[in-house]
């Protein structure tokens, strides 16, 4: 606990955000590549990885109840929300990269596939969204009781911290586990965060660049409050008329960021604001949907790698969280992130393979939520993708029979990424001009502040 000089005791930061969540795991995974270390467990231990592994091999009836009661014990009591400050999450976001010169900063939407650019030009990336889990023991497919739960809660948070806005999510599909016991509330900050702004100050490089990530995916939602909304449901295999269409969902009156991706439009103009005032450099890479950004940044990825000699024969499919941008450099393997196991990302896969250059062998990883929700895609789906375009499948470290309940994957994967063949040559950093350059030539929108 973290004790103010008033005596009111603040939630360690640590203990605030979800460590299972796409924001937390992607910064978690940056860091790591920018300390030049393998991401195994999801940043946990090597104990972590053995007991997921073990537990792994348990009956699913009995690892149901343990899979969601182990994601449920980061649920925050709802009593404690005032006592959320998300500065000092920022500023522990901030504090995790190593203390050097930076030639960009990253700022902005969470994405795998830019996560793993961001280790090739090893620099860091800082989250907009991040996710405050909070206990909650409703029906999961009541999503109108969810809501009125976050409207009874809410308030002290939103008061404590003014410069966010919360997207309060619930997805009874794809998080079903989940639902049933915590809420998701995912906070985006409408202004820079003061930590970021030091960090900028500080770790940015003489000339180097202000990166904004905007994804513009948006969601109908119901709004509680001047910085509060409700979204029933969230990306994957599912669109919004799938949950909007179900008993018991709440009537959308507009459309806001998606909770887990889109970009707040204010923190975009904060940023842009701060630079100009200050006279940073600034950027943006601006796309639709999380998906969209994973063909060109395996472009540019490949065309790195080509360049010093290497045979760029080898795909990787890291899938949300399950990935290692490290390794991934290390073997000189191509990545291809998809969002989730879903039939969007199937075919966004599909529709790459089409067009690259044929690989000899592609690793699919793929993230398990323990639910055989709509539009999920499945192991036997992905290889035979995979061997339509003439490349070996593998899939390293899952068990395909027991998909999408093998949660051990977890605990295995950081093995495969350790057993891939290692690079054939010597590499230095991505520069970050090469970088954009090579994301606005395959087509991203990369656009620079006048």
């Amino acid at each position: 606990m973290i004790c103010q000089a008033d005596g009111v005791s603040d939630l360690d930061p640590t203990d605030v955000v979800a460590s299972f969540d796409s924001a937390s795991a992607l910064h978690a995974a940056t860091v790591a590549a920018l300390e030049g270390q393998p991401f195994r467990h999801l940043g946990s231990s090597s104990l972590a990885g053995h007991a997921v592994r073990a537990a792994g091999r348990l009956p699913w009836a009995m690892l149901r109840g343990i899979y969601s009661r182990i994601g449920a014990s980061e649920g925050i009591n709802p009593r404690r929300l005032g006592d959320v400050d998300l500065s000092a999450v920022a500023g522990a976001f901030a504090e995790r990269y190593p203390k050097r010169r930076y030639p960009a900063v990253l700022l902005g939407s969470s994405n795998g596939a830019l996560t793993h650019l961001a280790a090739a030009m090893q620099v860091p990336w800082l989250p907009d969204t991040v996710l405050v889990p909070v206990a909650y023991g409703g029906d999961p497919d009541r999503p109108d009781q969810a809501m009125d739960f976050g409207r009874s809660v809410a308030p002290p948070l939103l008061e404590r911290n003014p410069d966010v806005v919360l997207h309060h999510m619930h997805d009874q599909l794809q998080d079903v586990l989940m639902a049933q016991r915590m809420s998701y509330f995912r906070v985006k900050w409408s202004r820079l965060p003061k930590a970021y702004a030091a960090f900028v100050e500080e770790r940015l490089a003489p000339d180097g660049t202000v990166i904004v990530v905007r994804d513009h995916s948006s969601w109908p939602v119901t709004r509680l409050g001047p910085r509060h909304v409700f979204q029933d449901g969230g990306r994957g295999g599912t669109p919004p008329e799938g949950f909007l269409t179900l008993p018991h969902a709440p009537a959308p009156n507009e459309e806001a960021p998606e909770a887990e991706w889109g970009l707040d439009p204010s923190f975009r103009e904060d940023v842009q604001n701060w630079c100009a005032q200050r006279g940073y450099r600034y950027t943006e890479i601006d796309y639709e949907g999380p998906q969209a950004p994973a063909a060109a940044v395996a472009t540019v990825m490949r065309n790195w790698y080509r360049a010093r000699g290497e045979p760029t024969n080898r795909l990787v499919v890291p899938c949300f969280v399950l990935g290692d941008p490290w390794q991934t450099i290390c073997a000189a393997a191509v990545p291809f992130w998809i969002l989730f196991a879903v039939q969007p990302a199937l075919h966004s896969l599909d529709a790459y393979l089409s067009e690259a250059e044929p690989y000899e062998d592609v690793n699919v990883f793929l993230f398990e939520h323990g639910a055989d929700s709509p539009g999920i895609a499945t192991p036997e789906q992905f290889g035979a993708v995979v061997r339509r375009h003439g490349a070996a499948v593998h899939f390293d470290g899952l068990d395909k029979e027991r998909f999408p309940h093998d949660i051990g994957t977890l605990g295995r994967y950081g093995k495969a990424f350790d057993q891939l063949p290692r690079a054939e040559q010597p590499w230095s950093v991505l520069s970050v001009e090469e970088a954009l350059r090579g994301l606005a030539a395959a087509g991203l929108s990369v656009s620079s502040a006048p």
